[in-house]
């Protein structure tokens, strides 16, 4: 397996529930700086929203992670509410990935999402946008 950086790589904190878009995460999150950062976004679409670190702020998974931590670790309180309030929260990080292609997180960054006691998933798609193989190739058998 080689290990590679993935591209389009992006680090975000995802929320989703009732009543959440991008001004509802400012608010909660008491982030109203973020309009003039570069490289950090919000994002939102009907009961969604994502507080998301970009390639072109911080190259490296590692880095991405870090920016959103420095971010969310004062505002975990807020995390927790957001969480006790029914709505989903997690951390994600995605990117195109080509096959056999690994990506590596430092222990110190993997401990520092492990403090913020959220899931963290992995998203990736290939350079085309599909799977290389068809997943309902066994309906033909």
């Amino acid at each position: 397996m080689e290990i590679n950086p993935w591209g389009n790589l992006s680090t975000s904190l995802v929320v989703t529930g009732q009543g959440v878009d991008s001004a509802f995460l400012l608010t909660e999150l008491q982030l109203t700086e973020l309009s003039s950062t570069e490289g950090i976004g919000v994002f939102s679409g009907p009961g969604w929203a994502t507080l998301t670190v970009h390639d072109r702020h911080a190259e490296s998974a590692d880095e991405q992670v870090a920016e959103l931590l420095a971010l969310l670790r004062p505002r975990k309180p807020a995390l927790d509410v957001l969480r006790e309030s029914g709505k989903s929260v997690k951390v994600d990080v995605s990117g195109v990935a080509d096959a056999r292609t690994a990506l590596m997180l430092s222990p110190t960054i993997l401990l520092g999402l492990t403090d913020l006691g959220l899931p963290v998933t992995f998203t990736t798609v290939t350079e085309s946008g599909e799977d290389p193989e068809d997943p309902l190739a066994w309906l033909d058998a």
